[in-house]
């Protein structure tokens, strides 16, 4: 697995990734009209403008894009001065590395640059969460989200970066 920034010429492969990663995941947990809203053409446009804005790093196996994530220096929370914004990998890429080094690389990234406290949003009924605390995140809250129509929890977990190792 590689890790490396994401360039213009990333966006179709960011929203396939994007996409996939959706349905295999959320059906089920959100909405099916929303999930079946969700197009290639209109991700690309969306990650075509983000791409420009946001720090987006890939994950790549031999041969295509597998995973990514999105994370900024500033926080929608007023107690966390970074967020991790996305993460998506592939299903047939999950436990094999991929989201543990995009998590890694985050983490060190964000307290490399000060940053003290770094938070994500999860739905608390995603698999995900249990990587999350496996990756050292401890559960703080949970909110109510509404996607469809549908009142949805999110759980927000959060790393305390100072009382963490150099290395994650």
């Amino acid at each position: 697995m590689k890790i490396r920034k994401a360039e213009p010429e990333d966006d179709p492969a960011i929203a396939r990734v994007h996409v996939d990663a959706w349905l295999e995941t959320y059906r089920g947990l959100v909405p099916d009209t929303y999930l079946d809203r969700l197009t290639y053409e209109k991700r690309e446009s969306l990650w075509k403008k983000n791409i420009q804005s946001l720090k987006i790093i890939l994950v790549e196996d031999e041969r295509e894009v597998v995973g990514f994530a999105t994370w900024d220096y500033s926080s929608t929370y007023e107690n966390y001065d970074a967020e991790l914004s996305s993460l998506y990998i592939l299903q047939s890429f999950h436990r094999r590395g991929a989201g543990k080094a995009l998590v890694s690389f985050i983490l060190n990234n964000v307290k490399g640059k000060g940053c003290q406290r770094l938070m994500v949003k999860v739905l608390s009924e995603n698999p995900a969460c249990q990587f999350y605390e496996g990756m050292g995140g401890k559960k703080v809250e949970e909110i109510t989200i509404t996607i469809d129509g549908k009142s949805l929890e999110e759980s927000i977990y959060s790393w305390t970066l100072e009382e963490m190792s150099a290395e994650f």
